[in-house]
C-alpha cells in the first residue's frame, strides 16, 4: 500500500470515528432516554398516591350507611 493512501485511509478512519462519536452524544442529548424522565426521577408521584389513599381511608372512617 502507498504511503498517499495509507494516510488517506487513516484519515478518513479517523475522520468517520470523530463523526461517529459526535453524533452519538448529539443524539443522546436531542432525544433524551425515556427511563429518565422528570416523573419517574422524582417523588411526586408516591407523594400524590400516598396522599390520595390517606384521603380515601378517611373518607371510609366518615360514610355512615343507612339501613
Amino acid at each position: 500500500m502507498r504511503a498517499v493512501m495509507r494516510n488517506r485511509v487513516m484519515n478518513n478512519l479517523y475522520l468517520t470515528t470523530f463523526l461517529i462519536t459526535f453524533a452519538s452524544v448529539a443524539v443522546g442529548t436531542i432525544l433524551p432516554c425515556p427511563a429518565h424522565s422528570l416523573d419517574s426521577d422524582t417523588h411526586q408521584n408516591e407523594d400524590k398516591e400516598l396522599k390520595n389513599a390517606k384521603e380515601i381511608n378517611n373518607n371510609k372512617d366518615h360514610v355512615f350507611v343507612k339501613k
